[in-house]
């Protein structure tokens, strides 16, 4: 077996010095403060760049605001500069306010600039790109050329490191590990705590039958974990993100190596980081978006997906494998939405080579996944808007033995070498068609890239990498920051996926919950549309417009006030929704669809 990787530190880094830049007012925008106060939280030297009139400070969270007055030029009389003022063109204005905030950004010397709207992209970019920094952007707004840190991270982890420190070279450019077929019982003796909620998706399952072959003793958690129930000898604790609700915690944290494996991209960031908080985890494990580890107060370590020998196969023979192209996937023929894209492709395949060519799917177990790719010649794989993950349905297709046709996500490369897989073009019906001219080159590329897989990236070799980061962990859990909280605070924190809410008759909420985007939900009464809130809140204070106010919930209701007016409303208006009263109190679960398992479902995974 090859020596695994050392989980040493790639470089001994200071904290990183962080840029947000925002337009607007800035301290009325809980979505920019969140980030600013949540980049802070972690470790990182955080300095905003935004647009008013207000002299620079720093707040309680630690963040430094430099303000950037909107007008040009400043002060003069009603005829002279003010004048100047009122003739410059709209354009004008902006590209000098532009101008300005990008001086100011410059002036920051950052090590990453991170804009808060899709257009003040530009203005990150042409800090960064006078400072040799990088921009951290959300995946779904415009590139940054070449100091987009989505890009630069995979291929450089220097630009985006914990303030606790940067994790081992695991799937790095200085992993240079020879391959090796991982023997059976090699980790005989070792006792892991797995703590997930098991489900079909879930790959914990998957990291646990590889844990169960390399002979470690696996004490199973999938609802809950209490620490006084771990045995003395327990190695580490591993938990793994899945759907929520999250695991529920009891007992005192004991001095057992933690880790917590993470698997989703952006929109999963604020959730992690509690959960980080909530585990007391020492380090995280990340499958991808690699660009994110500057968010998380521990060290991170890259962890992706790998081949389960266990459900793969690739004993089709490629040649008589019945479909052309596949994909299993979530809204394939669902109209918009964020995979609008991915449902063109599917269209356009299935136009171009025929239904019975083609094996398109969604709602299916692992199993039935299984069956398909082991009858599918290529495997598309296209992962939507909202981050850059390298799916599971990576390894999955190389290690089906099919050709992997796949978004040009960064750092594949890292795992898959170049030249065993297929970039995904826009045309893709034109593509393999003509990809189809090569059997012979594509069958080889299949037989190349499988075995590289399985000689690298089997969740065999995770185990081997798992067990080497839990044995040189050697800082304890980040500590809780909070504050002290309300009641109405503590209920709402126990739902840990909940981030945007918009309160009623709570001015405190923001500072009990400072993770969470709080909006004044009166102050947007008046453009609260059904369903457009993730979370509402009543408070002693009410609403105004409760009717109105409790319409805007799209996935929880929360309430201390107005609970009987509360309770009646929703008995009403949402009878399939669940309530919970509790010391006053009254939690709604509206049972809304997302990455979570509903209550009715919660038995079958436990």
């Amino acid at each position: 077996m090859a020596e695994p990787a050392a989980a040493r530190p790639l470089t001994s880094i200071e904290s990183m010095r962080i840029c947000l830049i925002a337009i607007g007012r800035y301290h009325n925008d809980p979505r920019a403060c969140t980030l600013a106060r949540s980049l802070a939280r972690v470790g990182n030297d955080v300095v905003v760049v935004a647009v008013g009139s207000a002299p620079t400070a720093t707040g309680a969270d630690g963040v430094e605001v430099r303000f950037i007055p909107s007008r040009y030029p400043q002060g003069g009389s009603r005829y002279g500069k003010a004048l100047l003022r009122r003739a410059q063109p709209g354009f004008v204005r902006r590209r000098i306010l532009r101008r300005k905030l990008a001086a100011a950004a410059i002036e920051v010397g950052a090590d990453i600039y991170c804009p808060t709207t899709p257009a003040l992209v530009p203005v990150a970019r042409a800090a960064a790109e006078a400072t040799d920094a990088a921009v951290a952007r959300d995946p779904r707004w415009p590139e940054a050329g070449p100091h987009d840190l989505v890009r630069l991270a995979p291929h450089q982890p220097q630009r985006s490191v914990s303030p606790a420190g940067p994790g081992g070279p695991y799937l790095t450019p200085a992993d240079r590990r020879e391959g090796s077929t991982p023997e059976p019982g090699r980790h005989r003796g070792r006792r892991i705590a797995l703590c997930y909620r098991k489900t079909d998706t879930n790959p914990g399952k998957y990291l646990e039958a590889a844990l169960i072959r390399a002979g470690v003793t696996v004490d199973l958690h999938t609802d809950s974990l209490d620490w006084s129930t771990l045995t003395p000898t327990t190695d580490a604790v591993v938990f793994v993100e899945g759907p929520y609700p999250a695991l529920t915690i009891r007992g005192r944290r004991l001095p057992i190596p933690t880790v917590f494996w993470v698997h989703h991209g952006e929109h999963h960031v604020p959730t992690n980081l509690r959960l980080v908080e909530r585990y007391g985890a020492q380090a995280v494990l990340l499958a991808h978006s690699w660009h994110l580890a500057h968010r998380f107060p521990v060290p991170v370590h890259r962890f992706t997906f790998g081949v389960a020998p266990e459900l793969v196969d690739a004993s089709v023979p490629w040649a008589q494998r019945r479909y052309t192209v596949a994909m299993v996937g979530g809204q394939l023929r669902r109209s918009g939405g964020t995979y609008q894209r991915r449902q063109r492709l599917v269209a356009d395949l299935e136009r171009s080579l025929g239904e019975e060519r083609t094996a398109f799917v969604s709602d299916v177990t692992a199993r039935e996944m299984a069956e398909i790719y082991a009858n599918a010649q290529m495997i598309i794989n296209e992962g939507g808007t909202r981050h850059y993950p390298i799916t599971m349905r990576v390894l999955e297709a190389i290690g089906s033995g099919a050709v992997l046709i796949t978004d040009d996500l960064p750092g594949t490369d890292l795992i898959v070498p170049r030249d065993q897989y297929v970039v995904l073009e826009e045309d893709v019906a034109a593509q393999v068609q003509r990809l189809l001219r090569t059997p012979e080159e594509l069958e080889h590329m299949t037989a190349v890239a499988r075995d590289h897989a399985l000689q690298h990236h089997t969740y065999d070799h995770r185990v081997d990498d798992l067990l080497d980061i839990i044995d040189h962990l050697d800082q304890p859990p980040p500590p809780p920051t909070h504050a002290a909280r309300s009641p109405l605070a503590t209920l709402i924190d126990d739902d840990v996926e909940v981030q945007r809410i918009a309160g009623f008759g709570l001015p405190d909420l923001a500072t009990e919950l400072p993770t969470r985007e709080v909006w004044d939900g009166e102050q947007r009464l008046a453009r609260l549309d059904p369903g457009t809130m993730e979370a509402i809140a009543i408070g002693p204070g009410g609403a105004s417009d409760l009717s109105r106010a409790l319409a805007a919930a799209r996935r929880f209701i929360y309430a201390s006030g107005q609970v009987a007016a509360v309770s009646d409303f929703v008995t009403r208006e949402r009878p399939d929704a669940t309530l919970q009263h509790r010391d006053g109190l009254l939690r709604v679960d509206l049972n809304a669809e997302s990455y979570r398992v509903l209550p009715h479902e919660r038995e079958a995974t436990t």
